[in-house]
């Protein structure tokens, strides 16, 4: 290189000048995206990242929509379920989770049942919240609830560093956790719904147990108090829902008929802040806490660990509302709720009515049979009507039938009517689905001849091992 063509370069005070600059503009430029991702709060969060939730519920209405839309939201794995007595009391509130959970597809999470308040009153609300606005949700099948005492707080405790808590309830368990485990809090964030109004904040998760509270407030290390006051039409939300989801079914029925009651959004919007967080604003302001003649009083301070949470857009919260909520929900998390068969069927049959006689093995192929062309799972949100010769051997298939389908006497979904030609069932999901399934017409004539040349059991078995389509006639589904 020529002395001509270097001479348009800078000297080498120059050049430490230059680069002194470009450090200190590196320098600011990072403090100034780090000061974007403190102002940003729960924007600051990757989208790429999954985030692990704990959800702390006392399972009022307005928890189970909220525990759906994190059922169906992506990129969320909501790993324990905690039930808190207030809405509900704690054992029937971690039953009705556990329904949800199982319904929505969850049957790999962890439910504990948590702290009770036998010395405060129930609230008016409590028959409501505990039927699940008269929709309940099938009984526990694959879960089980189990007490959150010291080995199941530790558990629990485990889990916290990094994980997001969905307080949807009275804070007590969470509370617990942090006095049996000191420190447990410490790398957690806790998302709880509230009224904010200028310095003070209020709710029933914040109410209910103040003591609890307060001991939440000062340990975690980030609480974001969701602002609940939003301009989102909640009616208008959850009455457009589409499809035949699970969660939708749940909301058009216990929210859109009658009288509309419960028809607003406010745990909905802490579940959204946790799996959505740009859909929400928190500003720079941090705040220290304090409970002052009941109140919750909220104190600006820098170094505070509380953040408010202002919903940006209510049409994007509408739509991922409604994404969710219309969801299966099971495909997303890669959970799977398959039946599960806890013995053998001929034995089943054999211990429950007796012998394995063949119409019993004709009405429990039914009961299967239908369950397949509907997609159901058996059990709930399914009923059966049978129509039979009612004497035996004709009528050993209705207990065949309430085994294969899971339609039984004692839950009132199966009904019996006398009928003179071959025995046929009709199957009716709460989705409006229906399936009958018929015994072809020549096949009483075939196991009377079964029965004379072999016996009852011979009988039986070789309608076990016959294929559907030379079994039955099945019509549907239809609606």
């Amino acid at each position: 290189m020529s002395r001509k063509s270097m001479s348009g370069l800078p000297g080498a005070g120059a050049w430490a000048g230059f680069v002194a600059l470009t450090v200190c503009l590196l320098s600011l430029w990072g403090l100034h995206e780090r000061a974007l991702g403190a102002s940003a709060g729960l924007e600051g969060k990757p989208h790429s990242d999954r985030t692990k939730l704990i959800v702390d519920t006392d399972m009022g209405l307005d928890d189970a929509r909220a525990l759906f839309v994190l059922a169906g939201a992506p990129g969320v794995d909501v790993e324990i379920v905690m039930s808190v007595e207030g809405s509900t009391a704690a054992g029937k509130g971690a039953d009705n989770a556990i329904g949800l959970l199982e319904t929505a597809g969850l049957a790999d999470v962890e439910v504990f049942r948590g702290r009770s308040y036998p010395a405060l009153a129930a609230p008016p609300w409590r028959a409501r919240a505990e039927s699940l606005g008269g929709i309940a949700f099938p009984p526990p099948r694959a879960l089980t609830q189990a007490p959150l005492d010291k080995d199941a707080a530790s558990r629990v405790a485990n889990v916290l560093p990094g994980a997001t808590v969905v307080a949807l309830g009275p804070l007590g368990n969470i509370a617990r956790i942090e006095w049996l485990r000191g420190g447990a809090l410490r790398e957690t964030r806790v998302i709880i719904p509230a009224h904010i109004d200028a310095a003070t904040a209020r709710g029933w998760n914040l109410e209910r147990d103040p003591e609890a509270a307060a001991a939440v407030l000062d340990k975690a290390g980030e609480i974001v108090l969701v602002d609940v006051d939003t301009p989102a039409d909640g009616p208008r939300i959850l009455c457009t829902l589409e499809g035949d989801a699970p969660a939708v079914r749940w909301i058009l029925h216990t929210v859109c008929t009658g009288d509309g009651a419960h028809a607003f959004l406010y745990d909905e919007l802490a579940a959204a802040a946790a799996a959505r967080p740009d859909l929400f604003y928190t500003g720079t302001e941090r705040y220290a806490a304090s409970f002052v003649d009941g109140a919750l009083r909220l104190e600006p301070r820098r170094d505070g660990s509380i953040s408010i949470a202002r919903l940006r857009d209510p049409a994007a919260l509408e739509s991922f509302l409604h994404a969710a909520w219309e969801s299966p929900g099971s495909a997303e998390h890669g959970h799977l709720h398959a039946a599960v068969e806890h013995v053998d069927p001929i034995e089943m049959m054999r211990s429950f009515h007796g012998h394995l006689g063949p119409y019993v093995v004709v009405g429990y192929r039914m009961g299967r049979t239908a369950l397949t062309a509907a997609g159901s799972a058996g059990h709930f949100g399914i009923s059966a009507r049978v129509f039979s010769i009612l004497t035996p051997p004709r009528s050993c298939l209705i207990d065949g039938v309430q085994m294969g389908s899971g339609c039984t006497l004692g839950k009132r979904n199966i009904a019996i009517e006398s009928f003179d030609g071959p025995p046929y069932a009709v199957f009716a999901t709460t989705s409006g689905d229906t399936v009958t399934v018929s015994l072809r017409p020549e096949m009483p004539d075939s196991i009377a001849r079964w029965i004379g040349a072999g016996g009852v059991e011979a009988a039986g078995m070789r309608i076990w091992e016959m294929e559907t389509d030379d079994l039955f006639l099945v019509d549907g589904p239809r609606r």
